[in-house]
This record gives structure tokens, C-alpha cells and sequence, in this order.
């Protein structure tokens, strides 16, 4: 009798002894597997993530679709251009209206670039898009390339139109709708900013304004020619300000006629060209560039915006 309940005895301490290994087994090999897929480097710059089961061993790297907007496949950026020309996403993320939709192309290298003929990509080919009758479309991605512009924006409305070219530390603001062709001064074609063209503000929509930074009016040639009441006024108006759009009955009421006369002939974008076209800060470092689309190009709040250069090789991505 002793020895079948010594036999027992022996069998359940036989039992337990392998239940005990084959948990520590189970565990060991659970977290020794785990440590080892989390450690392995995904492929194509996606997220790694997958299922392994620990008791038979097997399990992968598989990747998975990202929980953003746009492709899971990582672009790379193999323009000659990247690292040089950077995308800034502007206001494409809040705006709805092609006016004031805009991305901003900066050149932080220390050559001169040309980016006429590159191309601006939206992300509408990544996804599919829900219509209004619950159906799923596929969507090309919509390409538009950047135009010519003009170095010199003559009032004459007398445009010579030459490839884009960015200085270094020079800004593109690029704007998805057309130019101000239905204004006083048609504006019809993508410009260097020069130093002038701050009184473009008050008539014109610009979005992001054009920064005031016409020559002090108290500066002008000829300003020691005027009456003193003349040059109270003149000192005392805002840069980029026009006395004869935006003062029109005090002007005309309270001055001199030489005073207006005065004022006609160096207060307004025409005028400040004549006078100050060769000056040698007369050319900013920004460019104003339209697109000329009627619609916006860049989704709120998901999307991305890619720069090609004239090879069709990605120069810089913004991904939101």
C-alpha cells in the first residue's frame, strides 16, 4: 500500500515538474520572439506590425496600411533638388477657395533654381473617396505645373514672361487660383515681388498680403520742393499708401493743387516704379505664382502635397 501511493506521489511530482517547464518554455519563448520581431526594421518606411504564435514559433513582418491619408509606401525624395528646395503647406490645409489656397516653395541651397515646368501632386490617387451615393471612386492624383513668370511687373501691363528662377533664400508663394486679371491694373501673370508692388494691398486680394515695403514717403525725391503743410501730410502716410485712391476728399479739399500734383506723381505703384526701378534693393526675394485653377487643389484636413522637378523625380513631400 505504501509503495502505489509512493508510486503516485512520484508520477504527480513527475506532473507538475512539466507543467512547470513547459510554462517557463511558453513564456521564455514568448517574450524572446517578441523582442526579436520588435526589433526588426520594416521594409518600405512603413510601421511594421503582425501576429506571431509563440507556441508553434512562426509569426512575420507584416507590414500594415498606415491609419493617415496617403500611400503606405514611403517616397523618396531622389531629386537632385531635395534637401535644397523645401515645400511649406501654407494654407492648403484650412482654405477652401483657390484665391486663397497657397503652398510656399523655398530655396535654401546656394544656387539659383529653376522651377518652371516642375510639377505640384495632391494625394487623390491614395484613396479611394466616399461619393454622395455611398459609392467608392478611385481618383487620379491632379498634377499642375508651375508657368513662367515675369521679373519686372510693369504697369504698362506689358509682361516678358521667362522661366521661374528661385535665388537662393528666395520664397515662391504659390496660389491654386488664377491672377487679378479683372482689376484697374490687370495683374495677369505670375511676378517677381519688387518693392513697389506693396500698394497692390488695398485693390487686390493677395493672400498672404504682399509686405509694405515701398520706400519711406518722407524720402521721395523732390519732398523738400513742397509746402510744409504739404510734407506734414506726405511724412506722416503709411508705406505702400495711396493718397488718391484712399484720401480722395481730403485730399482734394484741403491741399494745394501742387501738393496733389505731388502726390499723383509718387504715391501709387506706377510712380513708385518710376522712380525707384533702379534701385538696387528694388527686387525682393519672393515670387507671386498662379496656378489659374477654379477649384482647390489640396483636401482639408487630409492630404499631401508633393514638388517634382522638370525629371518627374520627387523633390519634397508634406503629408497632413
Amino acid at each position: 500500500m505504501n509503495k502505489q501511493k509512493g508510486f503516485i506521489q512520484f508520477l504527480l511530482v513527475i506532473v507538475l515538474a512539466a507543467a512547470a517547464i513547459f510554462t517557463f518554455m511558453y513564456f521564455w519563448q514568448k517574450y524572446s520572439l517578441g523582442n526579436s520581431f520588435s526589433s526588426t526594421p520594416t521594409n518600405s518606411g512603413n510601421s511594421g506590425s503582425g501576429s506571431i504564435n509563440p507556441l508553434l514559433g512562426f509569426g512575420g513582418n507584416f507590414s500594415t496600411p498606415s491609419s493617415g491619408g496617403g500611400s503606405t509606401k514611403a517616397s523618396v525624395k531622389n531629386s537632385p533638388y531635395a534637401g535644397s528646395i523645401m515645400l511649406d503647406s501654407g494654407s492648403a490645409e484650412s482654405s477652401y477657395q483657390p484665391e486663397g489656397e497657397y503652398v510656399e516653395i523655398y530655396n535654401r541651397g546656394g544656387s539659383p533654381v529653376d522651377i518652371t515646368g516642375w510639377t505640384l501632386e495632391n494625394a487623390y490617387g491614395n484613396r479611394p473617396l466616399q461619393t454622395t451615393g455611398n459609392q467608392a471612386v478611385n481618383v487620379v492624383p491632379e498634377q499642375v505645373k508651375i508657368p513662367e513668370g515675369t521679373n519686372f511687373l510693369d504697369p504698362s501691363d506689358s509682361f516678358v514672361l521667362s522661366p521661374i528662377v528661385l535665388q537662393p533664400s528666395d520664397t515662391a508663394i504659390v496660389t491654386t487660383g488664377a491672377a487679378f486679371v479683372s482689376y484697374p491694373y490687370k495683374i495677369s501673370v505670375s511676378f517677381r515681388v519688387n518693392e513697389c508692388a506693396g500698394y497692390f494691398n488695398y485693390n487686390y486680394p493677395f493672400d498672404p498680403q504682399i509686405n509694405n515695403d515701398c520706400p519711406s514717403p518722407q524720402n521721395e525725391p523732390g519732398v523738400n520742393a513742397i509746402t510744409d503743410v504739404c510734407y506734414t501730410y506726405v511724412k506722416n502716410l503709411p508705406t505702400c499708401y495711396d493718397p488718391a485712391v484712399r484720401d480722395t476728399a481730403n485730399l482734394r479739399n484741403n491741399f494745394q493743387q501742387n501738393c496733389v500734383n505731388y502726390i499723383d506723381d509718387h504715391f501709387n505703384y506706377g510712380a513708385c516704379v518710376a522712380n525707384h526701378e533702379n534701385d538696387a534693393n528694388f527686387n525682393q526675394p519672393t515670387w507671386r505664382v498662379f496656378l489659374g485653377l477654379n477649384h482647390e487643389l489640396w483636401h482639408e484636413p487630409d492630404d499631401s502635397i508633393k514638388l517634382f522637378d522638370g525629371s518627374g523625380k520627387l523633390v519634397d513631400e508634406i503629408d497632413y
